[in-house]
């Protein structure tokens, strides 16, 4: 609200280990207040049906701009968090008051 951007326009993608009843619980928590997605096990780049029948790629996507804007990922396992910019980086940090 301070910012006046409405949540509900923007997506959270929970992934990382995720189990169906931990994309429950943040459903149940989340879903009213903005879109969400979620990636479970391989899913969330391979949603092409069994797995045994279609093997899933072993790739990586690091999103670092959207229509020119930053855009990061914040993540609580050392190393995996990304973004090409250091300052918006640090305001992030900051506002969600992470390491």
């Amino acid at each position: 609200a301070k910012l006046r951007i409405d949540a509900h326009t923007k997506r959270l993608v929970f992934s990382d280990g995720l189990t169906l009843n931990r994309a429950l619980e943040l459903y149940r928590h989340f879903g009213d207040r903005t879109q969400l997605g979620f990636g479970i096990g391989t899913s969330l780049t391979n949603d092409m049906g069994d797995a045994r029948e279609m093997k899933p790629l072993n790739i990586v996507m690091k999103l670092t701009r959207a229509n020119g804007q930053p855009v990061a990922k914040l993540s609580d396992t050392p190393g995996k968090t990304l973004c090409d910019d250091e300052t918006y980086l640090a305001y992030l940090r900051q506002v969600f008051n992470v390491a």
